[in-house]
């Protein structure tokens, strides 16, 4: 079996209409005060529709009713992990609420100018692989008690183990071996005993957002806190390996303080192998399905 001969992986189906003439009514009813902003049409995502409001805004709608749940969290979470951390994480500026015509709550946030890291090719991302995990750094504090945890980000690894090896005998036959070396030895390795860390929950290239100086990608913001949870950190030093190629991947880790060999790499390494296994099988048009194929290649390297 070939990549292109596994299952590929379909966006869920929207359980709600969206037009840009639902997202004026909206903005009209319920925010008068940007109702002269021009709005486009910007994206649609697994959970939301994305529209541009003006140069500065961005209108976030839920397209599932799950998607309705991950907003209501983020609304309660981003000021303080905003607070917490000192950075700007697209905490809401306005929360519009249902209306006759729209089922769900919706948030109007700042737009982070720039472009899809995952656009950028493995050797252009290197470029901001210091700054990616300076903000990792800043971003991993310990979290309240209270904060949202996860069945599937920053958990221990034993809890997603039966779904892994799914995944795993769902490969092609030449990598089954080295996936599954990789994940036995994320599993064996010491569990994390720290405190509970802030977790972004999927900071993949998609999800990261820069611009380009003198033709060199920097950094200018993660987004999309729908994963947002407390945990183990290897789960986030996971994306290290979709995003950067090895001498830069390595210089960020030690960065972070983790050298071969430690527990918290190994931990990393299996959460890199489950996220280029999620991504994989996402179709050819899908800049995060070409990602996925290309970490599974690096991963699994003779």
């Amino acid at each position: 079996m070939t990549f292109q001969e596994m299952p590929v992986s379909a966006m869920p189906a929207a359980e709600v209409s969206i037009d840009r003439d639902l997202v004026r009514e909206l903005i009209l009813a319920q925010a008068r005060q940007w109702a002269g902003k021009p709005l486009t049409y910007l994206a649609t995502g697994w959970d939301n529709e994305v529209y541009r409001l003006g140069e500065d805004l961005l209108v976030r709608l839920p397209r599932r009713a799950l998607a309705e749940k991950i907003g209501h969290k983020e609304r309660r979470w981003l000021p303080r992990l905003s607070s917490d951390s000192g950075l700007e994480v697209g905490a809401a500026v306005f929360i519009g609420e249902p209306s006759a015509n729209y089922p769900f709550t919706f948030s109007i946030c700042r737009y982070v100018p720039g472009i899809s890291a995952a656009t950028l090719g493995r050797t252009q991302r290197d470029a901001y692989a210091p700054a990616f995990i300076d903000y990792l750094l800043a971003l991993h504090g310990p979290a309240p008690e209270d904060a949202p945890r996860s069945e599937f980000r920053g958990c221990e690894l034993q809890a997603v183990d039966r779904r892994t090896r799914e995944q795993i005998s769902q490969l092609p036959a030449t990598y089954r071996r080295g996936a599954q070396r990789i994940w036995e030895q994320s599993l064996e390795a010491e569990a994390y005993g720290g405190p509970p860390r802030w977790l972004h929950g999927d900071p993949h290239p998609h999800n990261t957002i820069v611009t380009t100086v003198a033709g060199r990608a920097e950094l200018s913001a993660l987004v999309d806190f729908g994963d947002l949870c407390a945990g183990d950190p290897a789960s986030d030093l996971g994306m290290l390996w979709m995003h950067f190629t090895e001498e830069p991947r390595e210089q960020a880790l030690q960065r972070y303080s983790v050298d071969r060999g430690m527990s918290m790499r190994l931990r990393a390494r299996g959460w890199a192998l489950r996220y280029a296994m999620l991504t994989a099988p996402l179709g050819a048009a899908d800049p995060l399905g070409k990602i996925g194929r290309d970490t599974l290649k690096v991963l699994l390297k003779p």
